[in-house]
Parts: structure tokens; sequence; C-alpha cells
């Protein structure tokens, strides 16, 4: 990566919003906790919140991201969500699937109180699906600006070392898609990907013209296979692994 790309470093902090499942919370797993310790190092703040139903979520969302930005006045608040995931959407602790229609409705007064900059990462399998979340046919406002996720079912290992990696080179000044590059070097992944709101409607808008009306929903629904994944895949757990 060359040094020349970097420009003037951005001042953000990381709100960490997880909702680990029954296995995580046996092995100690805490996502929220090992990229707080890793962005320490860069000096940049960060703030966690473990939801473990819908309630909690909302919550985390509409009550603990304003107070936590109280704190942190001058700097950008990007929302980082750690789950389990499919296409579908995201599992919460308790076995409840949030779609990414039901996801929408909660983040899209975020992005607008933000003046339609919010940056998304989703740390999840089958991450990037939550670009679902802006395939509007409509004039609705996105619920992001930008998107950060996985085509694919990376382990905790995989995301803990790609979001380090993706944060210490924002903090370096190093832009967006290149901090995206990064990151896959790091932890060995090349399918992280990085799509905006924007490109992501475009993309949905110019499918919708080439299939039946009746495909739609159904293309969107689709659930991912789930079959020989490691146990240490984010993909949506139904034993204790």
């Amino acid at each position: 990566m060359d040094d020349n790309q970097t420009t003037e470093p951005l001042q953000f902090f990381v709100y960490v919003v997880e909702s680990p499942s029954a296995p995580d919370i046996y092995h100690g797993r805490s996502e929220g906790a090992l990229v707080a310790r890793a962005i320490d190092l860069d000096e940049i703040p960060s703030a966690t919140r473990t939801v473990i139903n819908r309630e909690a979520l909302t919550a985390a969302l509409n009550i603990g991201l304003p107070e936590v930005m109280k704190q942190f006045p001058d700097r950008f608040p990007i929302l980082h969500l750690s789950a389990h995931g499919s296409r579908e959407g995201i599992q919460l602790s308790n076995g409840e699937v949030l779609t990414w229609r039901e996801l929408r409705e909660l983040i899209t007064p975020i992005n607008l109180n933000l003046g339609g900059y919010l940056l998304l990462c989703m740390s999840a399998c089958k991450g990037y699906s939550a670009c679902q979340m802006a395939m509007q046919n409509d004039d609705s406002p996105h619920p992001y600006f930008a998107m950060v996720g996985n085509f694919g079912t990376p382990t905790w290992a995989d995301t803990a070392v790609a979001y380090s990696s993706f944060y210490h080179l924002l903090s370096k000044g190093h832009s967006i898609p290149d901090a995206v590059e990064g990151m896959k070097a790091a932890c060995g992944d090349g399918q992280w990907v990085l799509e905006t709101a924007e490109d992501a409607k475009k993309g949905y808008l110019e499918y919708l013209k080439q299939i039946e009306p009746s495909q739609v929903q159904q293309a969107l629904e689709t659930a991912t296979t789930q079959s020989d994944l490691p146990p240490s895949a984010k993909a949506l757990e139904h034993g204790f692994a």
C-alpha cells in the first residue's frame, strides 16, 4: 500500500454491538473485547454493548450510541455489528433472527442523524448480505452510506484480525477502500468487500429489470447453506458447538 495514498487521519470511534450465541458465551468469545484491545494501541476510542434480544439491540442503537457520541463529540462513529448471520439476517443471543429489513428500520434513523454518512461494519457470515437493506425501489432514505462485509463464512479469528487491521489503517489516514484491501491481506480472506448504499440500490434496480417480479422476494430471501462450516464460523448456529 502506497503511503502517498494517505490523507489526514479520520477521527473516529468504534461502537461495537455484539450478540454472541450460547456457545460464544460458554467459550468466552467476545469480539468487542478483542477489537477494543487492538485499536486501543492506536488510541482509537471504542465502546461495546452486548445485546441478547431485540429490545436490547434497540436500546443499544437508540440510547447507547447517542450516549457514547456525547463522550466523543469530535469523533465520527463507526457502527460495528457482530453476530452470527446468513443471507436472511443476523441471529441474536436468544436465537431470534433479525431480518435485514428489520435491521434497516433500526439503523436508518442513525444514518439520517449522521447526515447520511454512517459507516456500517458487519462482522458475520454472509455479512455482505446486509446490502439488501439498501435494495429499495423507491425514494426511501438509505440505511447507511457505506458497508463493509464478507461474502463468505469468516471465523472469529478472521474477523478479529481483519477489523483490527481495517481500523488501524483508517487511523493512519488510509482511505476506506485501501483499508479494506489491507484487511483482506491481513487475514488472508479476499471476500471482504466495501459497497455504498447508492451502488447497492443501483445494482438492485438493474437486477429488477432483468427478472420476473415473482422472483424478486425469493431471490432476496434465499437462505445460505450451512453445511461443512467450521465450528468457529460466524454463521447461524443450531447446535452447541
